[in-house]
């Protein structure tokens, strides 16, 4: 069991990584990332067609091997089952529904539970965000009605990164402010969550309370060449919940939007090159191995992403921790992958991890390969900050910290009114 459950490292051993981020503009060293309109020959991409039929394929398996390990599998069973609906909540603006998914496979089964809101003035169906929380469904709405029961809580994993923080009944709608259900409500979008530890809690030692239960061992997972890890994790159940809303008569399934924040965008943007039915990928401060340049050595690095978070990602990640220029692939491609669908990158100002510039060239880059869809892509230059740019790739700079604020929220649904409802 050493990959995941090695020692925790000491204080000086954080430290010294620490202090190997470098986080000074002019410190950054000259760097070349992989061209996108170049085939693994070498040849000169022309066309969408040939792309979508040899080239997106190899990539998306290329960054599956490198960073985030496969995806599970669809289960064998689906089941979905409303669990308690109101009518009149939120002070009459939405529907509020529960529903539990299902989850069977090899004879195991896992229970996701989904909250979703949905607008009452709609006279369509509507389209919808959805994204991963943290603290639990109850943590993202002061709605009293919201199930607030947890049926495990986690100890202690030896540092208090790894602490159990979903809420409780004295504490719920902690995270209200960051998910802003009334402003999406009001403005014609059902919105949606579920909170990714029914997925895979966010510990080295999460594996016996996952969904990776469902398809592999335990020996597999902890093997020292084990190719799987918990992003992949997390984005299958954003693939989960999306069959879910699809069975809602209230929801339309062809404007689906999915968003997160920090490792959740991440999240977002991985499911996003995966599932196809996304209409539009919204990334919040994703940073390293989000939506930042990995070459450009400014913010969080590999070693510091693998030092607090081993679970993450697949072996082969290990391969490259100090070593980011010979990876076979920039964050660019991943972002790339979502073309021709919209993509929305969010930064913060004072978000130095994340890197917000790079996350801006990064999206930049990208708009190659929505040009082979005759789309412009970003075609945008650097904005000023609090100002939404772009086309079918967006990209919006706020005042402030790494944080997912109702700057951010106007920023999406401002998007989303722009190209989603024109679709």
């Amino acid at each position: 069991m050493a990959r995941r459950y090695g020692v925790q490292a000491t204080a000086a051993e954080t430290k010294a990584k620490s202090s190997r981020m470098n986080l000074v503009e002019a410190n950054v060293p000259p760097y070349k990332i992989p061209p996108l309109l170049k085939n693994k020959h070498g040849l000169d991409i022309v066309n969408a067609v040939d792309y979508c039929r040899h080239e997106r394929p190899r990539r998306l398996g290329m960054i599956a091997d490198a960073m985030y390990g496969p995806l599970p599998p669809r289960p064998d069973t689906l089941a979905f089952r409303t669990i308690s609906e109101q009518r009149d909540a939120l002070g009459g603006l939405a529907t509020r529904r529960e529903i539990v998914i299902r989850c069977g496979h090899r004879g195991h089964e896992r229970d996701l539970l989904l909250l979703l809101y949905l607008p009452n003035g709609a006279t369509r169906p509507a389209p919808t965000f959805f994204g991963l929380n943290f603290k639990g469904n109850a943590s993202c709405s002061t709605d009293p009605g919201v199930n607030a029961t947890v049926t495990k809580r986690y100890p202690s994993y030896g540092t208090a990164r790894y602490e159990d923080n979903r809420v409780t009944e004295a504490n719920r709608g902690l995270t209200a402010g960051r998910w802003n259900f009334e402003k999406a409500l009001a403005r014609g979008y059902a919105s949606a969550t579920l909170c990714y530890y029914d997925l895979y809690p966010d510990r080295p030692d999460g594996f016996n309370d996952s969904i990776w239960k469902l398809f592999i061992s335990e020996e597999e997972w902890e093997t020292e060449d084990s190719p799987y890890g918990a992003i992949s994790a997390w984005a299958w159940g954003v693939s989960r919940a999306l069959d879910c809303l699809e069975t809602q008569p209230e929801v339309d399934a062809s404007r689906l939007v999915v968003h997160g924040l920090s490792r959740l965008g991440k999240v977002a943007l991985w499911a996003g090159a995966n599932d196809e039915r996304i209409a539009m990928t919204v990334s919040v401060c994703s940073g390293c191995c989000g939506a930042k340049l990995s070459r450009r050595q400014f913010g969080e690095n590999f070693e510091w992403v693998d030092h607090w978070n081993p679970h993450w990602h697949g072996a082969n990640f290990r391969r490259y921790v100090n070593r980011e220029s010979e990876l076979p692939f920039d964050q660019h491609t991943l972002l790339s992958l979502i073309a021709p669908r919209l993509l929305l990158i969010t930064s913060a100002t004072e978000d130095v991890y994340a890197d917000p510039i790079g996350e801006f060239i990064s999206a930049r880059e990208a708009s190659a390969v929505y040009q082979l869809f005759n789309s412009p892509g970003l075609g945008a230059d650097t904005p000023p900050p609090d100002t939404l740019v772009g086309q079918d790739i967006g990209y919006f700079l706020r005042t402030g910290q790494h944080a997912c604020t109702p700057a951010d929220w106007d920023a999406m649904l401002d998007f989303a009114d722009a190209k989603l409802k024109a679709i």
